[in-house]
C-alpha cells in the first residue's frame, strides 16, 4: 500500500525538521516548503493527502495560499498551523476549505489526532460514494418489481449496461416497462447527475422532427425568429433517449447515425458545428430488423442501434411476478386516492393470476386503479374487474390454470414469510408448517423457474 504523503508549509526551519521528524517516524512520507511559491510548483506536479500550512509565509497570504491550493488539487486536505493570536483567521480558513487548525505551541499527540481525524472523514466520504454507487442499484427492486429468475436476470444486465456508454437498444411489447429500463439505466450511470432528455418518436410531427433533435439558428425557416437549442444539444453530457425509435421518420435516420458517429451535428440554418459528447438509449416495441427489410428503417443505423439490445419479458412470462406487482399497486393507488388497503375476493385474485395481460404491467396496473376506484366494503370482487375480460361462464379457472394459480400464491406466501423472518429458513419452515427441507426444496425449485 502506497505511503501518505504529507506536505509541510513552513518559513521556520525549526518547525520544518520538526514537523518532518515526527511525521516520517509514524511512517509518513513528507516533503517540506518554506515558501508559498514553492509549495505551488512542487503541488502542481505531485499529489499531496495533506498539507501543513503555516498562515504567515514571508511571499503569500495564508488564506489566499490556500484557496490556491484548492483549486489545484481539491482533494488534499489542509490543516493550518498557527498562532494563537491568528486564530480568528484559522476560522475563516476553515470556511475556505481547510479541514483543521493547530495552534501554535501544539503537542505531537494534537498533531495526530487531527491527521486521524482527517483521514477517518475521507474514509467516510468514500463510503458515502460508495453507498451513492448502491443506491440506485438498490432500488432497482423498489422500481424493477419481481423476484422472477427472469427479472433476477435483467436487473444484473441493466446494471452492466449502465456502466458501458455504447448506445442501447431496450425492446419489448408495449406496456412492459421500457422507459422505466432507460431510466434504470440512466440512475444507474456515470451520468447520473446530468442531463436525462426524452424524445418520444411517435409524438413529433415528421416535419418537425430535424428542428427538435438539432435545433435551429434565427431565420433558419419562417417563423424561426430566434435560435433554439435542439434535444441532441440539451442532453450534451448526459443521456438522451429515444423512445419507439422505429418510428424515426427516414429522412433523419441518416443524420442520426452520423450523430452516433462523429458526435457532432450542424442545427438548422448552421454552419456551427456542435460536439456533444452523450449516452444515447433507444426503444422500441417493433421488429426493427423486419423495418429494415420493408425499407422502412435504414439498416446502417439498425446496426449502429443494436451494439447492446436488452429484451424486457412480457407480462405472461413472469407470472409468478404478479403477486408481487398486485401488491405494490394496490399499495400505491390506495394511498394516491386516500383508501384503506382492499382486500381481494380469491375469484378475482384468480383471475389477475391466471389472465395472460396483452398490455402487460401497464395494463395489469390500470385494473388495479379501476378496481380499486370501483370496489365497495373495501373489497375487490369480479364486478369491479372490466366485463369484457371474463369469460363469459365466469369461470376463471379450469385445472391447468387452478394448479398455476395455487402454485403462484405458494410461491407469494414462502417468499413473504421468508423476508418477514429476515431470511432465517428454521424460523420461516416453523411459521409455514413445514421442515426445513421442504423449504429448502422449495425455494431451489423458484430459483430454477
Amino acid at each position: 500500500m502506497d505511503k501518505i504523503r504529507i506536505l509541510v508549509i513552513d518559513d521556520e526551519i525549526l518547525i520544518r525538521t520538526a514537523l518532518q521528524g515526527i511525521l516520517t517516524s509514524h511512517g509518513f512520507e513528507v516533503r517540506v516548503c518554506e515558501t508559498g511559491l514553492k509549495a505551488l510548483t512542487l503541488l502542481a506536479k505531485e499529489f499531496f493527502d495533506v498539507v501543513l500550512l503555516d498562515l504567515k509565509l514571508p511571499d503569500y497570504d495564508g488564506l489566499e495560499l490556500l484557496k490556491e491550493i484548492k483549486a489545484l488539487t481539491p482533494d488534499t486536505g489542509v490543516i493550518i498551523i498557527t498562532a494563537y493570536a491568528e486564530v480568528k483567521s484559522a476560522v475563516q480558513a476553515i470556511k475556505d476549505g481547510a479541514f483543521d487548525y493547530l495552534a501554535k505551541p501544539f503537542q505531537e499527540e494534537e498533531l495526530l489526532i487531527a491527521l486521524e481525524k482527517f483521514f477517518k472523514f475521507k474514509r467516510l466520504e468514500r463510503e458515502l460514494e460508495l453507498l451513492k454507487e448502491r443506491i440506485p442499484a438498490e432500488k432497482l427492486t423498489v422500481e424493477l418489481i419481481g423476484e422472477s429468475k427472469i427479472i433476477k436476470e435483467l436487473k444484473q444486465k441493466i446494471e452492466i449496461i449502465a456502466r458501458s456508454d455504447v448506445p442501447a437498444l431496450i425492446y419489448g411489447e408495449s406496456g412492459t416497462g421500457k422507459e422505466l429500463v432507460a431510466d434504470l439505466i440512466h440512475k444507474l450511470s456515470s451520468r447520473r447527475d446530468g442531463p436525462y432528455i426524452k424524445i418520444n418518436c411517435t409524438a413529433i410531427p415528421d416535419t418537425l422532427f430535424e428542428a427538435e433533435l438539432f435545433g435551429f439558428d434565427k431565420g433558419a425557416f419562417t417563423g424561426a425568429t430566434e435560435s433554439k437549442k435542439g434535444k441532441l444539444e440539451l442532453a450534451n453530457g448526459g443521456t438522451i433517449l429515444l423512445d419507439e425509435i422505429g418510428d424515426l421518420p427516414l429522412n433523419i435516420q441518416p443524420k442520426l447515425l452520423r450523430v452516433l458517429e462523429t458526435n457532432s451535428f450542424y442545427p438548422l440554418g448552421s454552419k456551427r458545428e456542435v460536439k456533444v459528447n452523450t449516452r444515447y438509449l433507444f426503444t422500441t416495441n417493433r421488429d426493427l430488423k423486419k423495418l429494415v427489410e420493408e425499407g422502412k428503417f435504414r439498416d446502417d443505423l439498425y446496426y449502429r442501434l443494436n451494439v447492446i439490445p436488452l429484451k424486457i419479458p412480457p407480462l405472461r412470462e413472469r407470472k409468478e411476478d404478479i403477486p408481487s406487482l398486485i401488491r405494490y399497486f394496490l399499495n400505491y393507488f390506495a394511498q394516491k386516492h386516500g383508501r384503506p388497503i382492499p382486500q381481494i375476493s380469491q375469484e378475482a385474485y384468480m383471475f389477475f393470476l391466471s389472465y395472460d395481460y396483452p398490455g402487460n404491467v401497464r395494463e395489469l396496473k390500470h385494473l388495479i386503479e379501476r378496481a380499486i376506484l370501483l370496489s365497495q366494503n373495501n373489497l375487490i370482487t369480479l364486478h369491479d374487474l372490466p366485463e369484457e375480460l371474463l369469460p363469459k361462464n365466469r369461470e376463471i379457472h379450469p385445472a391447468h390454470d387452478y394448479k398455476r394459480c395455487r402454485a403462484l400464491l405458494e410461491r407469494e406466501i414462502i417468499l413473504q414469510t421468508l423476508k418477514e423472518c429476515k431470511g432465517k429458513k428454521s424460523e420461516a419452515a416453523r411459521r409455514l408448517g413445514i421442515s426445513r427441507k421442504t423449504l429448502w426444496q422449495k425455494l431451489k425449485n423458484f430459483e430454477s423457474h
